[in-house]
């Protein structure tokens, strides 16, 4: 029990500090919104938040809210959850990017209100004015995006760090975590899925290649009863790509990646090993974006938007970009990385992401914590 107690422990002082002040920060959202009569409102489920019936998240909102109270309901989905939210999703991040970056991103990923993102302002600070008049964070809606994400993150954080295994037992029990995420989440189970069987294959895990194969049949057995029998809701209209999603959240991320590949040198084996989960995620949304763009698929992308994409996943894919910026430049002899242009990108980046990280850190720390702090 205290083994498991101490992978949410965080031993950075200022981080806990920050952390703390979150969490006063939460419970002055849910003075707020409870002297607002707005408990009701949070704690609903909405039947256009997911396509597949999500029977495992019907359940334990059944549960939940048959045995207890709107006022304990409110305060897990309004306190508990996003506190656990944040911690989970710095631990993730802390995987790939060692630094204070990490809680930073980790904090932004979940600075979105109901239909307004902290990234508005910086594209135009006339919003401003629209942020005075948000009703609440919509990491609080109950049970999506709160139940779900928090589901997401503790699977994703367990094979995430967990790549070196050898008990089968142990495994199966990842392959059964992860595919029946499907009865959470349908949409976003793809990337679960898609992130345990690339660690499956391509990672140190011990077992034969009989019984790697062994679990992709288990999964699919798992899979089976929701894609046969599983309700789906149909829409009659196609819905429209989100044209700013995959500008900023796909072909932005790429383009930089591969003008930092000529500029830093970026070794790919060193990608491969680090980072692989994440431009699998990249893929996993392309697709997606794509059978939405030549009506394969008739799906709602604002759905995903307002669960597990719009928080953690779409913040994760900045975090090679941020790993490699803020790397130390180094002056070739030959090659595109040898040039001026490319030595000025490097040392400019090196300057802003690394020497000057506190003064950016504290900075938007700060305009976040405004940005969030409950009017």
């Amino acid at each position: 029990m205290l083994r498991s107690l101490k992978k949410f422990y965080v031993n950075h002082r200022k981080i806990s500090f920050l952390m703390l002040f979150y969490f006063i920060t939460l419970n002055f959202w849910y003075v707020k919104l409870f002297n607002d009569f707005k408990l009701h409102q949070i704690i609903e489920l909405k039947n256009h938040n997911f396509y597949f019936i999500p029977h495992f998240t019907l359940s334990v909102f059944k549960v939940f809210t048959t045995f207890f109270s709107f006022e304990i309901i409110g305060y897990l989905t309004i306190v508990i959850i996003p506190f656990l939210i944040l911690i989970l999703t710095f631990k993730i991040f802390y995987f790939f990017i060692a630094s204070k970056l990490s809680f930073l991103l980790a904090l932004l990923a979940q600075s979105i209100y109901n239909d307004f993102n902290l990234r508005d302002i910086f594209l135009n600070f006339n919003n401003i004015s629209k942020l005075l008049n948000e009703d609440y964070l919509l990491i609080f809606n109950f049970p999506f995006p709160s139940i779900s994400i928090s589901f997401f993150l503790l699977i994703f954080y367990q094979i995430n760090t967990n790549r070196k295994i050898s008990d089968l037992y142990k495994i199966s029990a990842f392959t059964l975590l992860s595919f029946s995420f499907f009865y959470v989440n349908a949409l976003d189970s793809f990337f679960l899925i898609s992130a345990w069987t690339l660690i499956l294959f391509s990672d140190n895990i011990n077992i034969s290649f009989k019984n790697k194969a062994f679990q992709l049949i288990f999964g699919l057995i798992i899979l089976s009863p929701g894609l046969f029998y599983g309700s789906i809701k149909q829409t009659n209209e196609y819905s429209n790509a989100n044209l700013y999603n995959i500008v900023l959240y796909n072909l932005l991320p790429l383009v930089i990646s591969f003008l930092l590949y000529f500029v830093k040198r970026i070794d790919l084996k060193e990608v491969w090993y680090k980072f692989k989960i994440i431009y699998l995620f990249f893929f996993v949304e392309i697709i997606i974006n794509l059978s939405v763009y030549f009506k394969i698929f008739n799906l709602n992308l604002q759905i995903a938007n307002n669960q597990i994409l719009q928080f953690p996943i779409h913040m994760m894919y900045y975090l090679p970009l941020i790993y490699y910026l803020k790397r130390n430049p180094f002056q070739y002899n030959y090659g595109v990385e040898s040039k001026a242009l490319s030595l000025r990108i490097s040392k400019i980046s090196f300057l802003l992401f690394e020497k000057s990280k506190n003064y950016v850190f504290y900075s938007l720390i700060l305009l976040i914590f405004y940005f969030i702090f409950p009017r």
